[in-house]
């Protein structure tokens, strides 16, 4: 399969905007940001955090994979390596890096990544989007904050909740944390 690397995901949205005739303006109305927004990830060289990913795929009526490049061969299983795991999506601010598990499985259901983060960091800037997902500590602990709420989770805890609300999370530790999140948003096919 045959990815493209991160810096130029912001030029395939770009791309994808524009062959489905949508503006900035029409894509920030369908996913709720500014259009200014839009212009900041386009212009960008880094791709955007995994939840406006996922938003943008919904809005455009693709599968996330497009804009990585991803092929999608007729299959009915796909195994990632441990290290051989893409890493889909990282930010300079936050030092969070996504590694996805099952980017060669087309019409996904749900989006599953490993996320790793050093100490004394903040694992996401603010999210919401549409759907549900669940965050499986693997290693180390971190504050999850949803919908103004903060809860201290630890190696083994697990949080489910609607993503719709406004969530994010920091690694206050003093040790990198592994984080298993799996993500619903219903498949970019659904009508």
């Amino acid at each position: 399969m045959k990815r493209i690397s991160e810096e130029q995901i912001p030029k395939r949205i770009r791309k994808m905007r524009l062959e489905r005739n949508m503006t900035q303006k029409d894509l920030a109305d369908a996913i709720g940001v500014t259009k200014g927004y839009i212009s900041r990830i386009e212009n960008s060289d880094t791709a955007p955090p995994v939840g406006k990913l996922l938003a943008l795929a919904q809005a455009m009526h693709v599968e996330v994979d497009s804009f990585f490049g991803a092929e999608n061969p007729e299959v009915s299983l796909t195994v990632t390596p441990r290290n051989n795991r893409p890493v889909v999506a990282s930010d300079s601010r936050t030092l969070a890096k996504y590694e996805h598990l099952a980017l060669n499985f087309p019409n996904r259901a749900f989006e599953s990544y490993v996320v790793k983060c050093p100490k004394n960091s903040n694992v996401s800037q603010l999210m919401q989007h549409k759907g549900q997902e669940l965050i499986y500590v693997l290693k180390g602990s971190f504050t999850f904050n949803v919908d103004g709420t903060s809860y201290n989770l630890e190696e083994g805890d697990a949080v489910y909740f609607d993503s719709s609300c406004p969530h994010f999370g920091n690694n206050l530790s003093g040790e990198e944390i592994e984080l298993l999140i799996v993500m619903y948003s219903g498949s970019a096919t659904d009508e």
